[in-house]
């Protein structure tokens, strides 16, 4: 009797075992089917200029809760001009990009959209007790003349000059609008490669100065102080009206033979609604139909 209810004890045993690997089984085929029936049907790549990276996130985030078939994948920044080759390569399939196409780059046959006129804003960190310099002064910080800022009517801290390369886009705006073509920087900058590097740069060293865009600091709500430039506040709407007149393209590149989503993207940066959400964002759109 003993032997027979062990028996019978390994049968049931047996038998759960075998339910609960068949239920486990039909669940995982039944996640699985499920899961194959939102994945996306369309893989957009997208890197280039990491100042305008930052846009594209908050354009994609909101086209994509609309169109859950299409996924947008990011992928480490290359500048500009990386973002433009990637898509003439077939690497990606938007470059992100924070200046004008050169002569060479036209050739390449691409789609260029202007999405924004993005300001470029001259910033302090926020033990800097001054709201605002002149493109003068800024020149004169630039090139050395002042190492205090109590020179400049601040508070006695030493003032740290952060800069960027001489190919970036931001120091291309910065001397066409500000520093001049031959205006020689301090050797006591503080060169970055990147503008994230720039923006921690910021806020993290007491005394510093340096510039960076306007959308992004007003987006991510960077906790630097942000300067009047001779009297002029950085801000969308003085941007539209163009009294900021410190700024630079945003725009996206793809190939003229990209797909219907993908062109259907590019044309919805352009639609009201998201001229809109860049506003809001603290990204002037720029006006409509800017491109190439």
């Amino acid at each position: 009797m003993r032997r027979f209810r062990s028996h019978l004890s390994l049968v049931i045993l047996a038998l759960a075992v075998a339910l609960a690997v068949a239920l486990a089984v039909s669940a995982c085929d039944q996640d699985g089917n499920a899961q194959s029936e939102t994945l996306p049907t369309e893989r957009i790549r997208i890197s280039g200029s990491g100042t305008c990276l930052p846009l594209m996130r908050i354009l994609t985030e909101e086209y994509q809760s609309d169109h859950p078939d299409i996924e947008f994948v990011f992928l480490p920044g290359l500048h500009s001009g990386g973002g433009i080759r990637g898509v003439a390569n077939g690497d990606l399939e938007i470059g992100a990009v924070s200046r004008e196409l050169n002569d060479d780059e036209r050739e390449l046959g691409l789609d260029y959209r202007q999405l924004s006129s993005d300001g470029l804003v001259i910033a302090v960190h926020p033990s800097v007790t001054i709201d605002g310099l002149t493109s003068q002064q800024v020149r004169e910080i630039y090139e050395g003349k002042y190492s205090n800022w109590q020179e400049l009517g601040g508070s006695d801290s030493t003032i740290i000059i952060l800069d960027r390369n001489e190919d970036e886009s931001a120091k291309i705006i910065l001397r066409q609008h500000v520093l001049g073509p031959d205006l020689i920087v301090s050797d006591r900058a503080v060169n970055l490669f990147y503008e994230p590097d720039m923006v921690d740069g910021l806020k993290k060293s007491p005394g510093a100065i340096g510039y960076f865009s306007l959308g992004f600091g007003l987006s991510d709500d960077v906790p630097v102080s942000y300067l009047t430039l001779d009297g002029v506040e950085a801000s969308v709407e003085n941007i539209e009206n163009g009294s900021f007149k410190v700024v630079r393209p945003l725009g996206i590149v793809a190939a003229s033979s990209a797909s219907s989503e993908i062109k259907d993207f590019i044309e919805w940066t352009q639609t009201d609604d998201a001229r809109a959400l860049m506003r809001q964002r603290g990204f002037a759109p720029a006006l409509p139909d800017s491109g190439e």
